[in-house]
C-alpha cells in the first residue's frame, strides 16, 4: 500500500542522496503516487501502474543514476540520469518528478545540481531534458543552468552542457557517496517505524 504524503511532512526538511540498485521499488512507489497530471508531465503521455513498475525496474541498469529527495525516509522527488546510447556524442537524458505537496520548494533545482555534478564527473558533454511546452517550471530550471532550449515535434528540448570535472566536483561526489549507504539504512529504519505506526 502506497503511503500518501502527509501535509505536515511537506514542511519538513528533506535530504538528497543516490538511490541504491536495491531501492528501485522506492522509485516505483514514488512514480505511482504522482497524480495523473504529474505522470503526464513526467512521461509525456498517460501511463499505467504496470508501465511504471516495468520502467522503474531499469533504474539500476548500467550507467543509470537516480537521485532522490527523502522526507522522513520516504522518497518524494526524483532526478534520473540515463545515458542516451543513440546520441552521437557523450550525453544522457535527465528527467524529474516531484510529488504535489513538495512542489515549488526548490527541490528540482537542487536535484538538477546533483545530476549536473554527476554528469561532469562522468565526462558527459550534454544533458538533454525533454518536457511539455506548458512545463514552465522545468524550463526555468534548465535556463538557470544555462540550457539551450528549442522546440521540436511539440516538445521543449533543453540541452545543458556541463563543465569539466574538477577537484571540487570529485570530492563532493566522493563525500556524498560515502554517506549514501548510511542514509539508506536510516531511511529504511524510518519507513519501518512509519509502517509499525499504521
Amino acid at each position: 500500500m502506497l503511503k500518501e504524503a502527509p501535509e505536515a511532512s511537506a514542511d519538513r526538511l528533506g535530504s538528497i542522496r543516490r538511490l541504491l540498485t536495491s531501492e528501485s521499488y522506492l522509485l516505483t512507489e514514488h512514480l505511482q503516487r504522482l497524480d495523473p497530471e504529474a505522470r503526464h508531465r513526467r512521461f509525456g503521455h498517460d501511463v499505467s501502474d504496470e508501465f511504471i513498475t516495468r520502467y522503474a525496474s531499469h533504474a539500476g541498469d548500467f550507467g543509470n543514476v537516480t537521485f532522490g529527495y527523502f522526507v522522513d525516509g520516504e522518497l518524494r522527488a526524483v532526478a534520473e540520469l540515463r545515458p542516451d546510447d543513440l546520441m552521437h556524442r557523450p550525453g544522457a537524458e535527465v528527467a524529474f518528478s516531484v510529488e504535489k505537496p513538495f512542489v515549488n520548494r526548490g527541490i528540482a533545482t537542487q536535484l538538477m545540481g546533483r545530476v549536473i555534478r554527476t554528469a561532469r564527473n562522468r565526462g558527459l558533454r550534454h544533458l538533454i531534458l525533454v518536457c511539455l511546452p506548458d512545463n514552465a517550471k522545468m524550463q526555468a530550471i534548465a535556463r538557470h543552468y544555462g540550457a539551450e532550449i528549442k522546440v521540436e515535434d511539440g516538445s521543449v528540448i533543453a540541452d545543458i552542457i556541463p563543465k569539466d570535472a574538477d577537484y571540487q566536483s570529485w570530492v563532493g561526489e566522493l563525500l556524498d557517496e560515502r554517506m549514501t549507504y548510511l542514509h539508506s539504512a536510516l531511511d529504511f529504519q524510518k519507513r519501518l517505524r512509519g509502517t509499525a505506526e499504521l
